[in-house]
This record gives structure tokens, C-alpha cells and sequence, in this order.
């Protein structure tokens, strides 16, 4: 099943944007910001989030949703493609592990030396720790696989497989309703990407947009 939904708790951005959380299932949330959607993960010792989204105003936006829904602390941020509209709310997770491919990081260094970006914003907005083909996270009984599965909308996406949950998220690897802009995606290699992703035992699969 390929998840598109609406909200349970909403709230306004400082920006006037209307930000939303919805529980999927039982410990699995999309927080969706405009048409942007970050994973949650909670788990009984606490939460792993999927893409902090475009601004610290969004980001912290969605702490303050999962403080009020869940009540647990965020103990981990992935982040898939380097772009601003996913990974410029990196800046509000400073207390927070940050993880991310190794390409990722070699991306959003250059994207933020071409925005010319604050050095203290480059250094909250970096990954804590990198990877190359996987990271598996244990928390809460929960085995959280961080997946490289090849070029897709840039040549750092990864995706979030809960194989005990059976749900997939997939970021800006796929989108839900509408065709990303190409000029940083891999054409053939992201659709092999795709056909990967399709291919995990699970039954929920939760888009980036």
C-alpha cells in the first residue's frame, strides 16, 4: 500500500504553513509540511525522524508534534537527498544523532559552499556519522534498517525499512501524485532503484511528497 493521508494533529508553521502528524500504525507517523512528508519511528526509547524538511521553523514545528503526540525524544535524524527542502530543518536536531549516505554528505557540503552558508549552519546541518551500503539501528525492540539501494533523485537517497512493521519509507525516492524535476536524478538507475524498493516484504511504502 502506498500511503497518502491527511492529518491528525495540525498546527501552523512560523511562516503561516499548516504542518500535520498522522499515525500510519502503531509506533510509525508521516509529518507533512506543505506537500513534504518526513518519517517518525517511535519507539518505547524514543524516536528516529526521516528527513527534517525545509526550514528550522518546520523542524522544530515537528518536534513540538511529536513532544504532544508521542512524548518521547528524538534520538536520531536520517536524512536522504541533500536538497534544501529536506535537510535545511537539519539545523533544529543539534541535540540529535544525525545520519546520513556518505554521498549525502559530500553533496550537501558542496550545496551549502554554493548557498554560501553560515559555517555554524554547515556544522548543524551535517550528518554525525556517514555510511556507505547500510546502518541498522536497534531502539526499543525495533531493528530500524538504513538502506542505500543506489542513484535515485540524487546519488545519496536512502530509504527506512521496519521489517518487523512491514513499512517502507521511501523520502524523495518516490513521489506520490506528481514527477520530480530530473536535472539531479539518475533516469534508469533511479528506477532500478525503485524496483528495489517495491521488491521489500513490507505493506506499507510512505512517500517523500
Amino acid at each position: 500500500m502506498l500511503l497518502c493521508c491527511a492529518s491528525a494533529y495540525s498546527q501552523q508553521t512560523q511562516r503561516g504553513q499548516t504542518s500535520s502528524i498522522r499515525e500510519i500504525i502503531p509506533g510509525h507517523y508521516m509529518f507533512s509540511s506543505g506537500d513534504l512528508n518526513s518519517g517518525i519511528i517511535a519507539t518505547s526509547e524514543g524516536v528516529v525522524v526521516f528527513d527534517a524538511l525545509d526550514s528550522v521553523a518546520v523542524a522544530r514545528a515537528e518536534r513540538e508534534a511529536i513532544a504532544n503526540t508521542i512524548r518521547q525524544p528524538v534520538r536520531f535524524l536520517v536524512s536522504s537527498p541533500y536538497h534544501n527542502p529536506y535537510s535545511k530543518g537539519n539545523a533544529a536536531y543539534a541535540d540529535v544523532w544525525k545520519i546520513g549516505h556518505e554521498l549525502y554528505r559530500a553533496d550537501l557540503v558542496r550545496q551549502m559552499e554554493r548557498d554560501k552558508a553560515p559555517p555554524e549552519e554547515q556544522k548543524a546541518r551535517l550528518p554525525n556519522q556517514t555510511f556507505r551500503d547500510r546502518i541498522t539501528l536497534y531502539l526499543g525492540g525495533k531493528e530500524i534498517q538504513v538502506l542505500y539501494l543506489g542513484r535515485a533523485h540524487t546519488r545519496g537517497d536512502c530509504i527506512i525499512y521496519v521489517p518487523q512493521d512491514r513499512i517502507v519509507y521511501l523520502s524523495e525516492i518516490f513521489s506520490a501524485g506528481q514527477f520530480l524535476f530530473m536535472n539531479d536524478g539518475y533516469g534508469l538507475d533511479w528506477l532500478k532503484t525503485v524496483e528495489t524498493a517495491a521488491g521489500f516484504d513490507a505493506d506499507i511504502f510512505v512517500p517523500g511528497q
